[in-house]
């Protein structure tokens, strides 16, 4: 069916949760076709649909039809980097060389996604957010989905660290996070610091990074960081 160019099915997502879960492709869909389409989509057997939508859904009766909710607001941050010279390293912060995932690194980890879409929609009740954290700092650490990670570390204790990556061709911060008995002491910045000069090191001319928009810490951290909203996305999931 025509329908069938607007979505895809994942087959990750669909494996993991154990339902069929599909994201519609296209941000600017007109809502009467969005109905159309998720009807469709309902039909097909889908359980679980992502729309990540330009605006916000207007019309609520799509959202009390489907159960749909307003999952996230997505926000994308960007800055330039310039040549200026860099500023002396700081000796708490290393590469993390393990190769395996230390409780602290884990940790980190799951606290990063405290405002994620999967841990902020009620609808999923089995720590799906920590299954999917947990997968991703396990593939950030063996380097499937990270260049590099940064840890800031003292006494022993890794009080926090920054993933880096590469996407379309920008620098991308993958996971940020502090650990609650660190936090005030400017670590946060310091890691930003230190993943701009990995990437300007790499030759990058620009570095992105992802936040939620009910994260303020992270908006807060990012634009005290020179970082500005570059773009915006409401993410919905509907529950069909």
């Amino acid at each position: 069916m025509i329908g069938q160019l607007l979505y895809k099915k994942l087959e990750w997502d669909s494996q993991t949760f154990g339902i069929p879960t599909a994201a519609i492709n296209v941000s600017n869909l007109p809502e009467a076709a969005l109905c159309a389409l998720l009807r469709e989509m309902k039909k097909e057997g889908f359980c679980l649909v992502y729309f990540p939508a330009q605006k916000p859904v207007s019309d609520t009766g799509i959202l009390h039809s489907f159960d749909g909710i307003l999952a996230d607001e997505k926000l994308t941050f960007v800055k330039k980097l310039d040549a200026a010279s860099e500023s002396a390293a700081d000796p708490h912060i290393h590469s993390y060389a393990l190769p395996v995932v230390s409780e602290d690194l884990l940790q980190l980890a799951l606290d990063s996604g405290l405002y994620s879409r999967f841990k902020v929609d009620p609808r999923f009740v089995h720590n799906e957010y920590q299954i999917l954290y947990r997968i991703w700092i396990e593939k950030s650490v063996r380097k499937e989905i990270a260049q590099e990670i940064l840890v800031y570390e003292d006494q022993d204790r890794i009080l926090g660290m920054v993933t880096l990556g590469e996407k379309n061709g920008r620098g991308d911060i993958g996971l940020v996070a502090v650990s609650g008995l660190a936090r005030g002491q400017g670590i946060g910045k310091k890691l930003m610091a230190a993943a701009e000069a990995y990437f300007r090191k790499k030759g990058y001319q620009e570095v992105q990074v992802v936040t939620q928009g009910i994260n303020e810490a992270a908006v807060k951290l990012y634009t005290g960081s020179g970082f500005h909203l570059d773009k915006k996305l409401y993410y919905y999931h509907f529950w069909l």
